[in-house]
């Protein structure tokens, strides 16, 4: 288990709330969990799941399965890698409703 656990390489993005419009997810940067530090890093890892209810358990079936898995993500590469990934690849963006650039 500890050895699963430490393919996650803890870059935060599914620790923000995402939005699917098919066939495009959005990663909403100005919405995180309570928990993820300025340093995108979960301040309560070791009890993630007693602290915050919206926090799900990786596992195995979810690395090949789940369409909220943000790329980049060890777990989806991990899952790539293996010639196990179940889903065709996603679109993805990352959204800042706070960006004024345009």
């Amino acid at each position: 288990m500890k050895r699963w656990e430490a393919v996650c390489k803890q870059c935060g993005l599914c620790c923000h709330d995402k939005v699917q419009v098919a066939p495009r997810c959005w990663v909403l940067l100005d919405s995180k969990c309570q928990f993820l530090g300025d340093d995108g890093r979960c301040t309560v890892y070791a009890e993630r799941f007693k602290r915050c209810q919206a926090c799900r358990k990786m596992t195995v079936w979810r690395a090949m399965s789940a369409a909220w898995i943000p790329p980049g993500c060890a777990y989806l590469e991990w899952a790539r890698r293996h010639h196990l990934r179940l889903r065709r690849k996603q679109e993805w963006s990352l959204l800042d409703a706070c960006d004024d650039s345009g």
